[in-house]
Formats: C-alpha cells, structure tokens, sequence
C-alpha cells in the first residue's frame, strides 16, 4: 500500500483570525507602554527645563543679591528724565525670562533686550531675532500652536493674586488693583515694573506702590528654601514676555507666574486650583490677556494656577533647586503655604477654619511636611 503525503500550501481560516488576534492583543498591550515611555521621556525633558530655569534664577541671585520681578523694568538711564515722575522714558519691560538669558547661554539676545531702544521689539514672528523660539521655555507636552513662536510653559511664584478678595480696599477706587497690600512673605517674585513712562500708558495702579524685591537669603532666613516654591509649569501663558514694544497688556500676575487664593467661591472655587482652569467650560471666556478694553485683570487670574499635560499634576520647583511632581489633589492649604516664603508675615489664612480666627493664620498654622506632597 502506498502512503501519499498531502502538502499544505496555506493557513485555514481558523488559523488565520487566531494569529491576527493574538496579533491584535500584543498591539493593545504594548501600546499603552510605548505611550507611558513617551510621557515618561516628556515628563523629565520638562523637569529638566525647569532645573535650568530654577538653576538661572539662583544664578541670578547669586551675581544681584536679589531675585527679578515677574515683570521688570529695563531702561535706558541716558535717556531723558519724565518731568512729573523723574524717570527715564526710554525702555521695556521684560518678564523674570528675559533676565534670565545671561545664565541661559543667550547672552546676545539679552543684549538686544537691554540696549538699542531705539530699535522696537518685534511682533513675535517666525523671524524675529528679539522674540525667538526658545525650545527649553517649552514643555514637550505642551506644543505651541506653531514654529518659531515665544511660546512659554513655565511660570514662577508670584504669590497672592491679585484679585483676591481678601485684600481688602485700602481707599483705591471701586473694581481698582489694590496697590497697597503686597507683603513680602507673601511669595518669591513681584512686580518690579514701576515706570509708568514705559508701559504705554497701560497702568496697573501699582506704579506709585513701594516695589516688593526677595532674595534666596531672605527666603532661607524665613521658611527656608526647601519649603517654598519657584518655579511650576502653566499650560496658559502665551510668551516668554509681552510682544512689542507697543504691546498694551497692563502688568499682572498670572502673564508670567503662579498664584494663590484666601478665598474661591462658586465657580471660581472648581478651577482656582492645581490643572483646574484645564476642564473644558471651565473658563468663562474671558480674554487671559487683557486688551485694550478690557477689565485691569479680567478673570484671567483664574488660569494663575500650574497646570500641565501630565497625567495627575505637574512638575514643580522649590527654591533650594530639588523638583517634585505635586499632584492636582494636593491640599490647597499645603499649596498655598508652600507658596508664601514667610509665614510670619505672610497674609495666607485658611477660610475653611475661619476668615477672623487667629489660629487660620499662617503663622499658627501647622507647617506642610514632605508627606504632604
């Protein structure tokens, strides 16, 4: 008896979908590793950006004796003098980033920021050599709408917002900026704009307020340089400093750094917090830059607070250089100390003991632990 073999030249179908499905499981498990791996990488390329950022600034400190404003005033000390004020009125303002690129190897592009006043700052375009794009001012997780903008990831501490309620009035003029009730322990970085003749006539009523200038000595003598934040990421802010010369944005806050509340209530209370302005309608629409007819501030404080693209958070810095990933749910007290540099003077109080009881002061309240973040 012959025995004929019979070659197979194919897969059944049978065979077919079983190797397409095992196909398809390895796909859907590894594709979540693949994009955690790409977090991963983005994550700490943005933590790096940050420690250059906080490196800079100590830098900064370290050759001043002082940190910049969030805002700062560079001028021309040749130029004539403003008769009622008696300042110089040729200059620019520039944000905490522009007085940073000494320390960042952009050396000549600070030179373009702090001389040639008589050649204007230009409008941010693709070419332009004064406002270029900066990849480290950029978080990988946060793209700009496009290539070769100012666009800007990271803000550093400016303390208590401006809007807050809990100020108070000090005589200022009904819906005004209180000008009076800035307290150094309040944060790390403040306005040190005060020259009015460069400002385009865009007042924020703090030009005659006695400017605010901290230094990392100070913050070590007071909470220390371990327990007080410097520098956050912030999905919201547009540039790394206002665009032009003749740009009309009056001086503020959340531009160009991060803030902290007494007080938040009914819709503000969801997004005044850590990622909170990044839920869809949670804005209400109102302009984040302040335009020409526009409220001083608008409600644009609301984006004053760190947001991210990562997953659960953002990276933070603290004055003495080390990072961390501070969760969105982070307690808003512990956030909010964590800001203020010197509880002893600062005007932090927690609203959920009460708004007049000592004890909600920050200087009575327990200190944040490492456990706290």
């Amino acid at each position: 008896m012959r025995h004929m073999r019979t070659n197979r030249l194919a897969f059944t179908l049978v065979e077919l979908l079983v190797v397409i499905a095992i196909i398809g499981t390895l796909v859907a498990l590894l594709l979540p590793a693949v994009q955690s791996a790409r977090e991963t990488a983005r994550s700490n390329t943005c933590r790096n950006n940050i420690k250059q950022f906080t490196t800079a600034l100590t830098l900064y400190d370290t050759n001043q004796k002082k940190l910049p404003g969030y805002v700062n005033s560079i001028v021309d000390s040749s130029s004539p003098k403003n008769s009622s004020n008696q300042q110089p009125t040729v200059g620019r303002r520039a944000s905490w980033v522009v007085l940073t690129f000494p320390y960042i190897e952009e050396p000549a592009l600070f030179d373009r920021w702090s001389k040639n006043f008589n050649t204007p700052i230009g409008n941010a375009s693709a070419d332009n050599q004064d406002m270029p794009e900066l990849l480290g001012a950029q978080c990988p997780s946060d793209a700009p709408d496009g290539p070769g903008t100012p666009a800007l990831s990271y803000v550093v501490n400016a303390g208590q917002a401006m809007l807050d309620t809990s100020r108070g009035n000090n005589n200022t003029p009904a819906g005004a900026i209180d000008a009076n009730t800035e307290y150094i322990g309040n944060g790390v970085f403040f306005d040190l704009n005060r020259n009015p003749n460069i400002n385009n006539g865009r007042l924020d009523l703090r030009e005659n307020a006695p400017a605010l200038q901290s230094s990392i000595n100070y913050i070590s003598s007071a909470d220390g340089t371990s327990k007080t934040m410097m520098v956050s990421e912030n999905i919201h802010p547009q540039a790394w400093s206002y665009l032009g010369d003749t740009a009309q944005q009056r001086d503020a806050k959340h531009h160009f750094g991060f803030v902290w509340h007494n007080q938040a209530s009914g819709a503000d209370a969801a997004i005044r917090k850590i990622n909170g302005a990044n839920q869809a309608g949670a804005v209400d629409g109102t302009v984040f830059w302040p335009t020409s007819g526009s409220a001083p501030f608008a409600d644009g404080e609301s984006y004053g607070y760190p947001s991210s693209n990562h997953p659960g958070g953002v990276n933070m810095s603290f004055c003495d250089s080390h990072i961390v990933f501070l969760a969105e749910d982070i307690d808003q007290r512990v956030y909010a100390q964590s800001m203020t540099s010197n509880r002893k003077r600062s005007k932090y109080f927690d609203a959920s003991i009460s708004t007049t009881n000592p004890n909600a002061a920050d200087r009575n309240l327990p200190q944040p632990s490492d456990a706290d973040f």
